[in-house]
């Protein structure tokens, strides 16, 4: 899985990198699904700011999280992402159905 940092008015520090690197790693059992993921970090209102994006196949998750420093913000992020993922997880093992196994509609057929 890529990750594409970007900082906005900020610089991503070598440490602040590589605890986004350690936090992200949560994020790869749900790597089957995800093509893409952005991470964007802002400062606003003496706030700091991080917004989460996960481009999956067919689809895209974004979040947005505010918190009193990048590290708290990176740490809720990721929180927040790996609920969402599991979430979606669910609604996507919900919609495919169970397969019938080849030996279960023979023995049906022969009246076994």
């Amino acid at each position: 899985m890529s990750i594409r940092l970007t900082g906005r008015h900020t610089e991503i520090t070598p440490k602040l990198k590589s605890y986004i690197e350690k936090k992200m790693k949560k994020l790869n059992r749900y790597a089957a699904h995800i093509v893409d993921s952005e991470l964007i970090l802002y400062p606003e209102n003496n706030f700091a700011w991080a917004e989460g994006i996960l481009h999956l196949k067919h689809d895209k998750v974004t979040t947005r999280v505010k918190a009193e420093n990048f590290e708290k913000a990176v740490h809720d992020l990721t929180d927040k992402l790996v609920r969402q993922m599991e979430r979606f997880e669910g609604k996507h093992r919900a919609k495919v159905k169970p397969r019938r196994s080849p030996k279960t509609s023979v023995q049906e057929a022969k009246g076994l």
